[in-house]
Formats: structure tokens, C-alpha cells, sequence
């Protein structure tokens, strides 16, 4: 047992509840855990919902886009893709002025399916922020805002709102 002789027990040293990045990690793991729960209604995990998203809202169209908008290995992305596809969710198309290039698109059950994800992330969203006034959601998101172009983020161009 580590007690008050241990030389590892420092009181005065930084313990990891006094860490900013470790209740953020927690925060971030229980709302991903909470989602994830709400996305085996629709068959669809938390890695493919953010390729899906960011297709069914035209921010990308090929998987290197995808990996990139969302912070991820291509590799990764590229077995995303064929749960995906074998799913009936995407397709990949060569890209007619170069064949080397891949788009992928949603088809239409995938389109149908986006709709309804879209309203569970906002039913989940909304449950989480349901504890804050919006006055703290607002203060809430420009302090992450900070925190993120602090980490060399910039979430400004890119985040809408909370609501």
C-alpha cells in the first residue's frame, strides 16, 4: 500500500483530478459512451457517424477530406468506409478527371438514415446542455473556443451554434 512514507506520495505535487485534461478526457468519454448508445438504434458508431456527418453536410468527398476534417489515420478511414459501404450508407466513385482519385457520396438510404442521427445528436447534445443556462452555454462554448485555439485549434470558422 502507498502511504503518508512513501516517496511517491507527494500532497503538494499535481495529482490527475487537478488536471484539466483528465475531466475533459471524462467528459468527452461519457458524452461519446451516451452517443454511442443512441447510435445502436440506427446500427452506426460514434468513428462512422463523424464520416457520415461530414458527408451528409458537404464539408468533404474523398477519404483523405474525411480523415483530415475529422482528426483521424486514412488508413482508419479507409475500413471506415467499407463497414460503410457494405452497410448500403456510402459509395466510392473514381473520380472522372483522375482516375487516381476517389469520392465517396452517400446514397439515399444513407441520407435517410443521416436524418435521423441528426436528431439524436441533437436530442443528445441538448440533453447534456440542459444542465447549463444558456448564458453558461454561451460563456461555456467561447471558453472551449479559447482552450482549443490555445491547443492550436481554431473551431471559430467551423462551430455553430450550441443550440
Amino acid at each position: 500500500m502507498l502511504g503518508r512514507d512513501s516517496e511517491h506520495s507527494d500532497k503538494a505535487g499535481f495529482q490527475v483530478h487537478n488536471s484539466l485534461v483528465y475531466w475533459v478526457n471524462r467528459l468527452a468519454g461519457a458524452m461519446r459512451e451516451s452517443f454511442n448508445l443512441a447510435l445502436k438504434e440506427v446500427d452506426v458508431s460514434w468513428p462512422q457517424w463523424l464520416a457520415l456527418n461530414t458527408l451528409y453536410h458537404g464539408q468533404v468527398e474523398t477519404p483523405a477530406q474525411i480523415a483530415d476534417f475529422v482528426g483521424v489515420d486514412r488508413s482508419a478511414v479507409t475500413r471506415l468506409l467499407d463497414r460503410l459501404a457494405d452497410k448500403g450508407l456510402v459509395v466510392r466513385e473514381h473520380d472522372h478527371g483522375d482516375r487516381r482519385s476517389v469520392k465517396v457520396r452517400l446514397t439515399q438510404s444513407g441520407r435517410l438514415k443521416m436524418r435521423r442521427i441528426d436528431e439524436l445528436a441533437k436530442a443528445h447534445q441538448a440533453s447534456f446542455l440542459s444542465h447549463l443556462p444558456p448564458t453558461e452555454v454561451r460563456a461555456f462554448k467561447g471558453n472551449l473556443q479559447k482552450l482549443l485555439r490555445a491547443g492550436g485549434l481554431e473551431s471559430n470558422t467551423l462551430w455553430r451554434n450550441l443550440d
